[in-house]
Parts: structure tokens; sequence; C-alpha cells
């Protein structure tokens, strides 16, 4: 099955429109993006920079990078990343590992997540890590076929790499990054046929790890705290919900009008970044904030669509992989923005300001394009 899919793959690659409904909402998703970090940072961008555009211009190189990838993987035989799966990784754990190494890495806000390259511009290795981890296990969960129902075949190995990554991301330290390895992980290794009570257990074991990690630093628990009752500490560490909630609540139905927002002036913090929803909701109010929604409905809903369509098991669990990753990445930030859990710095995917990231999931949707496009050859062709 596997050769004959690789024979059929190339016939889906002639044109970069081999999924015009992806490309349809990527380019709708990305507009809408590039307008509202417009919106959101034009005041914050004068006063720093003196030029209102300055972080319109990097979101518009940032995606103009993405798309160029986005056309080159879209045009790329998906096993090639199967192949690649290996050496992709390591390369990812080596630049997880740079971070910390005094004149490569950066610290900023506390946090060691960034490398400064050469030529001024910052990576951050923990977005390329995801994708790294999403390959390698679909191509791992593939290989081992029927022992992934194993519990030393299909599931330690992989948690053990979790793991390792996981150590890595509370380092730095990135929760965040922690929370979505793990929860993506364990979502690919369900959908690849691990048994679920290696899951489930595995899940009631970390919960006092968990818990334990939670508590042990004071502005983790200064979050959850604020999270259960913010205006207990309305000028620190509920400072960030409060003014989300503030800007929903001027927002209304309708809203106050595009670039008419309050909020984003200097009130909420990183509002062209992590809280860019709340200035979608003063603006645009609920009518936006349901837009914005829908939008990435739709994009979860055919990047799901791809992987059911898609007979090889590798496709089928990377199509899954990628599809949960964005889904996941959006709905906590929507979750963190509306006060639902506790903050964590995490943009929101293909809108939210931020070059590493957006670049990385426009590449990861070209991969979803491949894929998309083996799987039409492979049922013109009449493979399964």
């Amino acid at each position: 099955m596997t050769t004959q899919c690789q024979t059929l793959e190339f016939k889906g690659y002639k044109s970069f429109f081999n999924d015009p409904l992806l490309l349809f909402i990527t380019i709708l998703i990305l507009t809408f993006g590039i307008v509202m970090v417009t919106s959101a940072s034009f005041m914050i961008a004068s006063a720093k920079f003196g030029d209102g555009f300055y972080y319109t211009k990097k979101q518009g190189l940032a995606i103009i990078a993405g798309l160029s990838l986005m056309f080159l993987f879209s045009r790329t035989n998906p096993f090639f990343w199967r192949d690649a799966a290996p050496i992709g990784l390591g390369i990812s754990l080596l630049l997880l590992i740079l971070v910390f190494v005094p004149g490569i890495g950066v610290e900023l806000g506390g946090s060691r997540r960034w490398i400064r390259l050469p030529v001024g511009f910052y990576i951050q290795p923990s977005e390329i890590i995801k994708y790294a981890m999403i390959i390698f296990f679909a191509r791992s969960l593939a290989k081992k076929g029927d022992g992934v129902k194993s519990f030393a075949i299909g599931f330690l190995p992989h948690v053990l790499i979790m793991a390792l990554v996981v150590m890595l991301a509370l380092a730095q330290p990135d929760f965040g990054l922690a929370l979505i390895i793990t929860t993506v992980g364990f979502l690919m290794m369900f959908i690849a046929g691990v048994r679920l009570q290696h899951l489930i257990g595995s899940a009631i074991l970390c919960l006092p790890f968990l818990f334990q990690i939670g508590m042990s630093a004071h502005y983790r628990f200064a979050r959850v705290k604020s999270f259960l009752n913010p205006w207990a500490d309305p000028l620190s560490s509920g400072f960030q919900v409060i003014q989300s909630l503030v800007a929903f609540g001027c927002g209304g139905i309708w809203g106050v009008g595009l670039g008419k927002g309050i909020q984003k002036l200097f009130y909420l913090p990183q509002p062209h970044s992590d809280f860019i929803l709340a200035v979608v909701g003063e603006e645009l109010g609920l009518a936006g904030v349901i837009a914005t929604i829908l939008l990435f409905y739709l994009l979860i809903f055919r990047g799901l669509t791809i992987a059911i369509q898609t007979h090889d098991i590798f496709l089928r669990c990377l199509a899954f992989g990628i599809t949960s990753l964005l889904g996941i990445q959006a709905l906590l930030n929507m979750a963190v923005t509306m006060g639902l859990t506790p903050t964590k710095g995490l943009p929101l995917p293909l809108i939210s300001l931020g070059g590493t990231s957006l670049i990385a999931n426009l590449a990861g949707i070209g991969i979803l394009m491949a894929i998309n496009a083996t799987a039409s050859a492979n049922k013109e062709g009449g493979g399964t």
C-alpha cells in the first residue's frame, strides 16, 4: 500500500491550489489577523518605535515567509517527512537546548525561549519542536503497526520522548509547550490505537506531578489564584484577565468599531499577541468573536476531513497531529482570553503577532495540502 501511495502522490502536486478550500480559509484568517494586529498595535508601536506599522510590517514579512514555505511544502512529497523525522527531531532538540547557551539563547520576560540569529532576528525553537514531535510520532506510530497496543512498544517509548521535551520546556520555563506537547502526543497515540488504559493510567499518575509544577513557582500559583478570583488582586495577578473581560464587555454584540478600542491603549497586556481576541471582542463585538471561532472551526474541520480521507497510517496520524495542534492552541488561547483557564502566554494561531509561530503553522498547513493531494491521487488511481 505504501509503495502505491508513493507512486501516485505527485499527481496532485501540479498546482498550489490542490486544496482551494484550505487555502481560502487560511488566507481569510491571515487577512483578518494582520488587520487586527495593525489595530491592536498601532498606538503601542507609535509610542515605542515611532512607527505605527512597525508590528504590521513584521507580521507581513512573517506571512510572506510562511506562505512561501506553505507553497514549498504543499508540493513536497509528504513521505519525505517520514524519512527525515529522526533528523528533524534531533535538530529541534538541539535548538531547544541552545536557548540555555549564553550568547545564543535570549532571555525575555524571565524565560529563555529564543535564539538570536546573526542577522538580528529571533527564532523560538518551541514552535519548531511541536511539528518535529508530531512528524516523529506519526512515523513511529505507523511503523509499529499492531505493536502500538503493547505497553513496551507502543506507549513507553513515546512517553519517554515526550518527557524529555517536557523537561526542557519546563527548564525555560514554558509550561504551555509542555502542556501542548503532552496533549497532542496523547491524542495521536489514542488515534493510532494505543490502549486507552495506558493513556488514562499515565494521565492519572501525572496529576500529582502537574499539581507540584503548578504550585512550585510563585507566578504559576498566582495565576491559578487569579483564575479562581481575578478581582482578589486586580492590580497584579488578576490584571490581565480583568482587562480582557472589560474589553469583551465593552464590545457588546457589534463592538465599538475597528480601531476604536480603548483597552488596547496600554491597559490590555500584549493586545497584539496573546490577548488579541480581547481586541476583537471590544472592536468587533460578539459577532467578531463568533466569526473568529467559525474560521477556526472551518480550518479544523478541513484538517480532520483530510485526516479521515487518508488511508495511509503515517499520513493520517500526521494530518491529525497538525490539525489537533492548531485546534488546541486556538482553544487554549481563547479560553485564557475569556478567563476560562489560568493565564498562559499562547498566541492565537495565524492571527497573533509572532514570526516563528506563524511561519511554522503555515508550513504545517502546507503539509496538510500535500497530504490531501496524496489522498486525492490515491482515490483517482484506485489506491486504498
